[in-house]
């Protein structure tokens, strides 16, 4: 890994030249610029497709916005409490185009497992309001489930590439939200060319962006959960998602 990267983040966390930095180091870089990442500006610049990481970056320092909570303290990840509203049918549209698209990079791939989970596109019901927990025992009851929530996960993992923002930043933007989807999406600008995929993720960062939340309590189904319309305020967002 070049050190380019290494300097500024080393220059921005205030830390002496030599303090060691790697992907585990930079766990909760990210939360220490809240709420607009506006320190951030020139991360990436020079780095191949810095443009393209630092446009996703900001998207969701602006989907997050602020880190405070109403009864006091901090957010410790990037929470969308205000999501903007979203139609029904275009969430369901998101997240079929989530999930086609993750069968082709899974078939470019070679991942047998999630190949045959997402072969046939699952259902898709919309619902409103808070979602149901979804208990850890699921991750074995649903194949689909563990297929969505592990083989998924864990597809990047194997993508060879030798990007300094995947080697640097992967576990930094995972612990963003604790969401190995947003990460990805995050990372894509590294394993498109590689993969052939210009942005498979893209429907679930729209999904995430606009508060919605996946659930699969069937293993032919996946539903999604839109916040209640009465307690979205921030301005509409849907003119940007094409």
């Amino acid at each position: 890994m070049t050190s380019v990267l290494i300097d500024r983040c080393r220059d921005l966390l205030g830390l002496d030249p030599q303090s060691p930095m790697d992907d585990e180091s930079m766990i909760g870089f990210f939360q220490k610029f809240r709420p607009d990442g506006s320190a951030l500006a020139g991360l990436y610049d020079g780095l191949p497709n810095g443009d393209e990481f630092q446009s996703r970056l900001m998207s969701v320092f602006a989907a997050a916005g602020h880190d405070r909570r109403d009864t006091g303290g901090r957010d410790a990840y990037f929470i969308v409490r205000n999501p903007p509203t979203i139609d029904p049918d275009l969430a369901k549209q998101y997240a079929s185009d989530w999930l086609t698209a993750l069968h082709r990079v899974a078939t470019t791939m070679g991942d047998e497992t999630l190949m045959s989970h997402l072969r046939a596109i699952p259902r898709i019901r919309v619902l409103e309001g808070s979602p149901p927990k979804q208990p850890k025992r699921d991750l074995d009851t649903f194949p689909l489930l563990r297929a969505i929530k592990v083989d998924a996960a864990e597809l990047t993992s194997r993508i060879d590439t030798d990007c300094d923002v995947v080697t640097l930043m992967r576990s930094a933007y995972y612990y963003c939200a604790c969401d190995s989807a947003l990460r990805d999406y995050l990372l894509w600008p590294a394993y498109a060319p590689i993969t052939g995929e210009a942005d498979p993720l893209a429907g679930y960062f729209y999904l995430w962006r606009h508060g919605v939340k996946l659930r699969v309590f069937h293993d032919d189904m996946i539903d999604l959960y839109l916040p209640r319309t009465d307690t979205t305020t921030q301005e509409n967002l849907d003119s940007h998602d094409a």
